[in-house]
């Protein structure tokens, strides 16, 4: 289960069944001038009446697990997906990229086909066609392809494999392009009146897709420890992109968690992605649940501060209770002190106790709310953590030189007082839990991880927890801390983990939260992180002020194209970052890819502070604030 034992064997239709032949004659069809479109949908409607198909797919969809499913293969035949591939390459895909996702995308092919018109964008063709002129006589096959998945038949089909109800006219279709590095992140497809999710994979037939590609689609099972609406941290299914599959599921809330996993060489992972819509929201599977669908717990968290059932945990600390931030009279800080340099000497490197240093931070900070400081540890303290972290990446399969390694188990590195932090629809990492003590009981003294863990943690309490270190921070940043703050240790493992962008749901009325992120990865590898191709960069974005939860509104929930971070910060070697973040702020730590050189391992706090005047909304943008 942990690695590739969970690969599921596809259910195959095999070429000589009806609905097989009626498909591959359909798309072969579609390259012949004039042919009827009409015609050959209503000889598909046709074959797609045989009881014996209806009742096979029936009985493989409902005995599916972990959630009803079923995968027909093939479906157009090689033939016809070779015409729909080569009518593909006729037309522009936008670079699409969130903290949910990374891939190309074609414009809605469903009403007609179109080329993109939007110049802003990375764009990538299969090969190096031209754009396809409007109009379905450009490309037949694809617009055969759009009007089979558009038309009644269809429909009638999928409700009778699916039994899922009521379904309208509407269908939303696009081509997905997903090229080495892209990957989409567990959710349960949850967005306005979705009701069924279908899948046609156009990968190359020329050669069968491999395991060590990635890209495979994941199933997730519900956490049956935790509330409804909670999937569990590790997929209990894996289903390859295999050339000329079309996947069918219906789309629920809480239930339908699924995920695609990075892929890991050149060759393109091409796919149809298409939704039927229910007529209204009430009549959409598991409406009485959508409390807990992956976009409504996510936007409980924006914009009012509250969360529900497994969203309720914050990013500064998952797991951890939220701060209860004292009048500033009685937990004032105060000046920083001789003996303050002396105990901060222990880890800190001399020009960070430095007070001209420190005043040039401090304004720097004023400027923008933000700071990153370059080489914050001692030599001698970084360089010991950073061996650390080499032993324990070397023990599970992470090096600089892993390039073309397989995608990892879900459980590298979980051991020795490390435990995978999730739910993987809103953060998927490592939390260090073994304590500081070597006499934890937990792993013996030399281990790698046990190590590197006991390190951080006692570096994350014996600084990031002192007095001294709160009124060091007062001196960088000019804000009081409020509370002694909240702090873990994490480490983000390439090709598993990540957060997705929520607000903190402990940020009162007034108060801010002073992000203090001491960040390690190996030296000379500055510039392949800070190109942001591999992720693992921390982004601050602002919340939409829109709180309409309309059908519409969510479907641009993530925002326009144009929407853009108000910071990301890359991960480097040694390196602290200050961020003072408001109510309306967002953060999250971008998908760490498996290219990557290493793991991210940082010590992640938060302190509370006064929030300053104009530090959200219009104003705080003016001010140029988080």
């Amino acid at each position: 289960k942990d690695c590739h034992s969970c690969r599921a064997a596809v259910p195959t239709l095999h070429a000589g069944t009806p609905l097989a032949m009626a498909a591959l004659a359909v798309g072969a069809a579609a390259a012949a001038a004039g042919d009827d479109v009409g015609r050959r949908l209503a000889g598909m409607r046709e074959e797609w009446a045989s009881s014996e198909v209806r009742s096979m797919l029936r009985a493989e969809f409902a005995s599916a697990a972990p959630f009803p499913h079923v995968m027909v293969r093939p479906f157009l035949g090689e033939e016809g997906l070779r015409l729909v591939r080569k009518d593909l390459e006729k037309l522009n895909a936008t670079e699409k990229e969130t903290d949910l996702f990374r891939f190309f995308q074609t414009s809605d092919l469903a009403p007609r086909l179109e080329k993109s018109t939007n110049g802003k964008k990375k764009k990538r063709k299969l090969q190096n066609g031209g754009d396809a002129a409007s109009g379905e006589t450009s490309a037949p096959a694809l617009a055969s392809l759009a009007d089979l998945f558009a038309s009644e038949g269809y429909r009638e089909f999928c409700q009778d494999i699916t039994q899922c109800g009521e379904l309208t006219a509407r269908v939303d279709l696009s081509a997905q392009i997903y090229s080495r590095g892209g990957h989409l992140l567990c959710h349960d497809d949850v967005i306005g009146t979705r009701k069924i999710s279908f899948i046609y994979y156009l990968t190359d037939p020329s050669e069968e897709w491999a395991d060590q590609e990635g890209g495979a689609l994941e199933l997730y099972p519900a956490d049956r420890d935790a509330p409804h609406g909670t999937p569990a941290t590790t997929p209990s299914k894996e289903i390859l992109p295999l050339s000329d599959a079309l996947l069918l599921f219906v789309v629920e809330p809480g239930v339908s968690f699924h995920a695609v996993r990075e892929v890991r060489r050149e060759r393109a992972r091409i796919s149809i992605q298409g939704w039927l819509h229910a007529p209204t929201l009430e009549a959409t599977s598991g409406f009485e649940h959508r409390g807990v669908a992956t976009l409504q717990q996510i936007l409980q968290t924006r914009g009012n501060g509250t969360a529900t059932s497994s969203a309720a945990v914050s990013d500064a600390g998952a797991g951890a209770s939220p701060i209860d931030a004292l009048p500033s009279s009685s937990y004032a800080t105060g000046d920083l002190t001789s003996e303050d340099r002396e105990f901060l000497s222990q880890w800190l490197a001399p020009e960070y106790l430095n007070d001209t240093h420190l005043h040039t931070v401090a304004s720097q900070f004023a400027d923008s709310s933000y700071a990153v400081l370059a080489q914050f540890l001692r030599p001698d303290v970084f360089s010991a953590l950073l061996e650390m972290l080499g032993a324990a990446d070397t023990a599970d399969g992470f090096s600089q030189d892993s390039a073309e390694a397989p995608l990892p188990c879900y459980g590298a590195g979980a051991c020795d007082g490390w435990e995978v932090i999730g739910p993987p629809h809103l953060r998927r990492y490592l939390r260090y839990e073994g304590g500081a003590s070597a006499t934890d009981g937990q792993a013996a003294p030399g281990a790698a991880h046990a190590r590197l863990g006991r390190q951080l943690a006692q570096l994350s309490g014996q600084l990031f927890g002192s007095l001294a270190f709160r009124r060091w921070l007062r001196a960088c940043t000019r804000l009081e801390p409020r509370s002694a703050g909240k702090a873990e240790v994490r480490r983000f493992r390439p090709g598993l983990d990540y957060t997705v962008a929520a607000q903190a749901d402990h940020i009162a009325p007034g108060f801010a939260d002073l992000d203090v992120t001491l960040i390690l990865v190996p030296i000379g590898t500055e510039e392949q992180w800070g190109s942001e191709e591999i992720g693992g960069f921390e982004s601050y974005l602002a919340a939409d002020d829109d709180k309409n939860e309309t059908v519409e509104a969510q479907e641009v929930y993530r925002g326009t194209e144009d929407d853009g971070p108000l910071v990301n910060v890359p991960a480097a070697p040694n390196t602290l970052s200050l961020v003072m973040r408001d109510a309306q702020t967002l953060r999250f730590v971008k998908y760490v890819s498996r290219d990557a050189p290493s793991s991210r391992v940082d010590i992640a706090a938060c302190y509370p502070v006064d929030a300053p005047e104009g530090s959200s909304g219009e104003e705080a943008e003016e001010e140029g604030g988080l």
